[in-house]
């Protein structure tokens, strides 16, 4: 049995980083003041559903009263005047549900179980009054998914339902339950455990499988479980699972980059190094790491930047080790203030935005490449056809003007393609948008009208491109933007290369041609 399932909270101390939940829980059972039904609402992993199922066990214990046999209309009296507590654990009832056997505990999915239908056949079963127990406890998990309908014939049954039904509704997303639902329920927000909770929880699980893991590697994992009991406890069972000592390093290649390597990346950024921001990614993705871990990690390391900036560093350095105390230091004197709320905006619509993108690391790329501005020896877009004021002015009395390397060198063949550039782009866009990325970064030299040379400034673009299916798919949609057949060539600019000068000259209109009258043809259809 995997980890999160052997070792679910069976009671309420066993909750993990829930401490206001559990008090208020325990005190509304120890009064005998509970309610009909409960909403509990937060992130995944932080105990919604387990607590449902204890708070199941506290009020059917038999440890507190001998089961009720009176009917419904007496078990409401009966319940106002029963004290309850925390669960045993031995006894019938507590075991039965435990291992999911007992028939007065009902849990609906409400993602596949969404419909009208399924609703009108709950509010006929739950007149039945209970097999075994003194309460039967319906649990709705994913509540968020029941449709429009579904929750308006719930409605009436929320308000007032039997007296010996109880309702507890879970959900991630509390900001899809109708206000008409929540306002009849008691709410419970459940919060992300803290670092330190999660370490001595998965310390616990360690220690009693005899599992061989380091303080290190207990750290590691707290922090890419982002406060999720169940994810720590997941990557702690699949690095358990190739045996030997755990550190730090085992976690890093199982969850994530690590925070050094976001140090890298995001240290890059600031610098506006965007050549080591693109080797960090590779890092990454060369570690099989999780984007989308990599870019919370990204976000949540500027957070603590622009809190040091802003002088609340106990709230910093008391949750976090001292090397990570040190790293933030030292990015936040490589930026100012309105820097780091730059920084911030633009990851977190890149960490919103990687799960979009098959190629999810396009994302973190962009939003580098937009703070760090263009590269040193590269050009805008408009400027990668343009060609040096003296190639388009000279006259060619010393030159063959026949000769394939004069055509290469032509302003008008290179800005004939370069009209082209667009319709070639959006012809490989739908195919592959991560190789448009990579087009986009290139620069086009050369066009004699048979042979198209472009320039790369980095090698795995250069490798890239030059793979064989990769040339042979590009020649293909050069040809039909071409209507001719085209070789494409592809080298690798040297760092010494410098921009040439450009002039402004339009890649549509030939010289000589009069501007006003082709701008009152454009304009006149």
């Amino acid at each position: 049995m995997v980890f999160y399932r052997k070792y679910r909270p069976q009671k309420f101390a066993d909750l993990v980083g829930q401490e206001p939940i559990r008090e208020t829980l325990l005190a509304q059972l120890t009064s005998g003041k509970i309610s009909h039904g409960y909403l509990f609402t937060g992130p995944k992993g932080t105990g919604k559903t387990s607590t449902a199922r204890i708070f199941a066990k506290a009020v059917n214990c038999l440890a507190y009263s001998k089961r009720q046999t009176a009917n419904s209309s007496k078990q409401k009296a009966i319940s106002s005047q029963l004290k309850f507590g925390e669960p045993c654990g031995r006894c019938l009832t507590c075991v039965s549900i435990a291992d999911g056997s007992n028939l007065d505990l009902i849990e609906i999915d409400a993602a596949s179980n969404r419909g009208i239908d399924e609703i009108r056949d709950l509010r006929e079963k739950i007149k039945l009054s209970p097999v075994f127990c003194r309460f039967r406890v319906w649990i709705i998990d994913e509540a968020h998914m029941l449709t429009g309908e579904a929750f308006n014939a719930l409605l009436k049954t929320l308000e007032e339902p039997p007296g010996h039904v109880i309702f507890i509704m879970c959900t991630t997303r509390a900001q899809k339950i109708p206000g008409t639902i929540s306002s009849r329920l008691s709410r419970f927000n459940f919060s992300r455990a803290r670092p330190r909770d999660l370490v001595r929880a998965t310390q616990k699980v360690a220690k009693a499988e005899k599992i061989n893991i380091d303080s290190t590697a207990l750290a590691a994992i707290a922090k890419v479980a982002d406060g999720s009991y169940r994810d720590a406890l997941s990557i702690l069972d699949q690095l358990a699972a190739a045996g030997g000592r755990i550190d730090a390093e085992d976690v890093r290649r199982v969850a994530a980059g690590g925070s050094d390597l976001v140090f890298e990346f995001v240290k890059s950024v600031a610098a506006h190094d965007l050549k080591s921001a693109v080797v960090a990614i590779e890092k990454l993705n060369s570690l099989e790491g999780d984007t989308a871990v990599f870019g919370r990690e990204i976000v949540e390391f500027l957070e603590r930047i622009f809190l040091h900036k802003i002088g609340a560093d106990e709230v910093i350095f008391s949750q976090f080790d001292s090397q990570e105390g040190e790293h933030t230091r030292e990015v936040a004197q490589a930026v100012d203030f309105p820097q780091i709320q730059e920084l911030l905006k633009l990851f977190l619509v890149a960490e919103g935005e990687v799960s979009l993108y098959t190629s999810a690391h396009i994302p973190l790329l962009l939003s580098a490449a937009k703070y760090c501005g263009e590269p040193a020896g590269s050009e805008s877009v408009n400027q990668k056809f343009e060609e040096p004021k003296h190639r388009l002015t000279e006259t060619p009395t010393h030159r063959n003007t026949d000769s394939p390397k004069h055509r290469m060198a032509s302003g008008k063949s290179l800005a004939k393609f370069g009209a082209k550039w667009d319709a070639f782009l959006a012809k490989v866009k739908p195919l592959n948008a991560h190789l448009v990325a990579i087009l986009r970064s290139c620069r086009p030299v050369g066009f004699d009208g048979e042979n198209l040379t472009i320039d790369t400034f980095y090698r795995f673009h250069k490798d890239k491109l030059e793979e064989p299916k990769m040339i042979m798919m590009l020649e293909q949609f050069l040809e039909q933007v071409m209507k001719q057949k085209i070789h494409l060539k592809i080298n690798l600019a040297q760092s010494h290369e410098r921009v040439p000068k450009v002039i402004t000259q339009s890649n549509i209109v030939e010289a000589g041609e009069d501007l006003a009258k082709v701008a009152a043809e454009i304009f006149s259809k």
